[in-house]
């Protein structure tokens, strides 16, 4: 959400990484991202490890996901044939999830994908998927008093990682204002807005007056 809020919408990817890992932080680091593929990037992530069940790797969540979609435990909504509005997609045992033209589909498993009817821009809803994988009863989202305890990212940390999301974002031909880079710094530290907004300001700016101008050290 624009206000920082959590989103009652995920995407697949974030599916996925709620699938892996039951934490809320890794599924808000990959807010941005579009493919499966493109969650190799993510670092940090790994798999779930607990008694009760065995851990699910990121190669195999596609399947947990699409099979929970087949047998109706949730819903997967998309644009039929990539046009018109998102809709409720019903089950079926031949469609699978893949990458096709910079987007997690769903579709048949033919070789010439996008000639048979496929579903792009898929989303879940966010809470079905907890209900679905619930995470813990002793793993909890992050409370203002353990972040509190918690070591507090320099500027220099705040910044070093905006410019990295800017070139992330950049490299994937996606537009990266401010808003979006300053969420990314939220989701990542565990930071209100008002202080990343305070970091952000702070900071030098490049003759453009955009993104924070880089120090000697940094260039170092």
């Amino acid at each position: 959400m624009t206000d920082g809020s959590p989103s009652p919408w995920w995407s697949v990817p974030q599916a996925l990484v709620w699938i892996v890992t039951r934490r809320e932080s890794h599924v808000l680091r990959a807010a941005s991202l579009r493919t499966t593929a493109s969650l190799r990037r993510l670092t940090g992530i790994r798999s779930l490890s607990g008694s009760e069940e065995p851990p699910v790797t990121l190669a195999a969540a596609p399947d947990e996901l699409a099979q929970a979609w087949r047998t109706r435990r949730i819903a997967l909504y998309g644009r039929e044939w990539g046009k018109g509005p998102s809709r409720s997609i019903r089950g079926h045992r031949r469609l699978c999830l893949r990458d096709h033209r910079g987007d997690v589909c769903l579709g048949d498993r033919s070789l010439y994908f996008d000639t048979r009817r496929f579903w792009s821009s898929l989303s879940v809803r966010a809470d079905e998927c907890r209900s679905c994988w619930p995470s813990p009863v002793n793993q909890t989202s992050p409370t203002s008093r353990r972040l509190a305890g918690a070591r507090l990212p320099s500027d220099h940390e705040v910044l070093a990682l905006i410019e990295e999301k800017r070139k992330a974002f950049r490299a994937e031909h996606k537009k990266a204002g401010r808003d979006v880079l300053l969420r990314a710094a939220m989701n990542h530290f565990g930071l209100s807005q008002k202080v990343v907004l305070a970091i952000w300001n702070s900071a030098s700016r490049d003759r453009k007056g955009g993104r924070p101008k880089k120090t000697k050290t940094e260039n170092l």
